[in-house]
């Protein structure tokens, strides 16, 4: 498989592997022009038998594989598949891209990344797909159908599969956002606990609904025990550790600071484990986390989390796509992947009585 990083302008520089056969050098070695091995290759019936046994023969002694792109020239196919993704070097969606490339790569396609930091720049990517068809299928990874809008979906001259994306009568890939808080939640006031707070992160310009879907998993978890919910214990911060630890102190040095804190990612819930220690308390016994996501860090801290199913979901998404060159469309049933909650040693039952160590 290949993966190549496309620009457009605003975009970032492309690289391209190389060295695999060629139908050219097929023809070369079984001694016939490029249109007769490309006659065999496409199982042209108009050729002498012992000419095709030639170029097959030199095909296989190449280990020579027809790309996608070579395939399609005459359908008017590029071989590639693009993936439009913000802040692709974020953990979550880093997975989600490992579950793409092992799809794509047991094909002959190749893969090419379109990042986005900038509300224009959805937009920028897409006029220059559209203009200049540069790829035969488009994977968009947690950015607004209302973004997108309606015409560009209607308009663009390849099928979209949509993942973690909240868009309406659309091919989709997803995971219950809040049901995943909820389950969070829902495990904390288990544990007896009835101080409860969220640290999330803002609603970015290009993202989409999940934001606003955790925090009414974390609502209704709270309702569901009989608990309110202050705003003052929504507190919302940047996906870093830094970001945690922030919004925990501010959470820990309330009135009534919270007896355990739900965090929108694993990052944010491993500053607050800090942020816990340095308070002079013990996390899972003083104040209990939970995490978001479980990255690979998650079970060396011992954090409680919720699993999202990410590479799951970018191989269903992809292997969806791929047959969507042929099938797909708009009537396609979203997938919706069930989230997991992994607990671990960061959350624990509430003590009533809490003591700051010496």
């Amino acid at each position: 498989m290949l993966t190549d990083m496309e620009s457009v302008p605003g975009g970032t520089p492309r690289s391209r592997k190389s060295g695999r056969p060629t139908i050219r050098d097929v023809a070369q070695l079984a001694g016939v022009g490029l249109g007769t091995a490309s006659r065999v290759l496409n199982k042209d019936t108009h050729v002498r038998p012992e000419t095709r046994r030639r170029v097959l023969a030199a095909a296989r002694r190449l280990r020579f594989q027809a790309s996608l792109a070579a395939r399609g020239l005459a359908k008017g196919r590029t071989g590639a598949i693009g993936v439009l993704v913000p802040f692709f070097t974020k953990h979550y969606f880093l997975e989600i891209l490992r579950g793409i490339e092992q799809t794509i790569s047991s094909s002959d396609a190749s893969l090419i990344i379109y990042n986005v930091e900038r509300r224009q720049q959805v937009l920028a990517h897409l006029r220059f797909l559209a203009r200049t068809r540069r790829v035969d299928g488009l994977l968009v990874i947690s950015l607004s159908g209302n973004l997108i809008g309606s015409v560009y979906h209607r308009s663009l001259p390849f099928p979209i599969v949509y993942i973690d994306s909240d868009v309406e009568n659309s091919a989709a890939v997803s995971v219950d956002h809040e049901a995943a808080m909820h389950l969070a939640v829902s495990h904390l006031t288990g544990l007896g606990h009835t101080r409860l707070a969220l640290i999330d992160r803002p609603q970015d310009p290009v993202s989409d609904t999940i934001c606003p879907a955790r925090r009414e998993g974390y609502r209704k978890a709270c309702r569901e025990a009989g608990l309110g919910v202050p705003e003052s214990h929504v507190v919302l911060a940047e996906y870093s550790r830094d970001g945690g630890y922030e919004a925990a102190m501010h959470l820990l040095k309330s009135r009534r600071p919270p007896t355990a804190i739900a965090c929108a990612s694993d990052l944010q819930a491993i500053g607050a484990m800090k942020a816990v220690a340095d308070a002079g308390l013990r996390v899972g016994h003083d104040v209990s986390v939970t995490g978001y996501h479980d990255v690979e860090l998650a079970r060396y801290v011992g954090l409680t989390t919720v699993h999202l199913p990410a590479i799951e979901m970018g191989a269903a998404a992809a292997g969806l796509l791929l047959g969507g060159l042929r099938l797909l469309t708009a009537k396609e049933l979203p997938k919706t992947f069930p989230p997991q909650l992994i607990i671990r040693g960061s959350s624990g039952k509430l003590r009533h009585t809490r003591k700051r160590r010496r």
